[in-house]
């Protein structure tokens, strides 16, 4: 199942989605004219309480020849409720400044989003989903650009967090700790990390705010 979007000028989008329709014999086409948020709800059925979800991410430079080995290699490998999502980052986005928000990565390049949706039932091996979830992530490792989508990210996933906010890292810690050090606004996404000195000795020391989940929702800007 291919789920193409475009969003912009319906011309344009007819012509770039054309090519999918010569990949194969088309099965069904449900293709159509949509509000944004019509389109975001379009997986909605199958977000429901019991399910099981586990999810890992990546950033890949382009879709190429490259990368589709590496999709068509996991999706061999995949088991029912395995998925592969590419969400692509161009045009206005990646023309803001680096600098401008939090958000480090600013040229053109693909989101990959991992994903395994299981029913909730008696029989179901977790550790079986997640060796196929983390293989997969690893087999993108030769052409992966560092960190991952910052709210797609595990919580305790700062090393990676780090590599995600690029530049910016400094500066979004010394946000962090000048407008909110208690951590009163935090969520799920991580920030990285930084060392700084121990009070005691002088030695560099990681922070035990920033050791448990040195996160905040105000700093993060997509």
């Amino acid at each position: 199942m291919i789920v193409p979007t475009w969003c912009g000028a319906r011309s344009e989008g007819e012509s770039r989605l054309a090519a999918f329709q010569k990949l194969g014999t088309v099965l069904t086409n449900t293709v159509d004219d949509m509000p944004y948020g019509t389109s975001l709800a379009v997986f909605d059925p199958y977000v429901a309480i019991g399910q099981h979800t586990l999810m890992e991410t990546c950033w890949i430079a382009a879709f190429n020849n490259d990368c589709v080995e590496v999709f068509m290699e996991v999706m061999q490998n995949a088991l029912p409720g395995c998925a592969i999502f590419t969400h692509e980052f161009r045009g206005a986005a990646s023309r803001v400044t680096p600098g401008a928000t939090a958000f480090g990565l600013r040229s053109d390049h693909v989101l990959v989003e991992l994903l395994t949706t299981v029913a909730d039932q008696p029989a179901f091996d977790k550790r079986r989903y997640q060796r196929w979830l983390y293989a997969s992530l690893h087999a993108f490792d030769p052409i992966a650009l560092p960190g991952g989508y910052p709210n797609l990210l595990s919580k305790g996933d700062t090393e990676r967090a780090t590599k995600s906010f690029g530049a910016n890292v400094e500066r979004l810690i010394k946000a962090k700790r000048t407008y909110d050090p208690d951590n009163m606004f935090n969520s799920a996404i991580p920030l990285p990390v930084a060392k700084q000195p121990h009070p005691r000795d002088g030695k560099m020391a990681i922070p035990d705010l920033a050791r448990n989940a040195f996160q905040s929702q105000t700093t993060i800007i997509r």
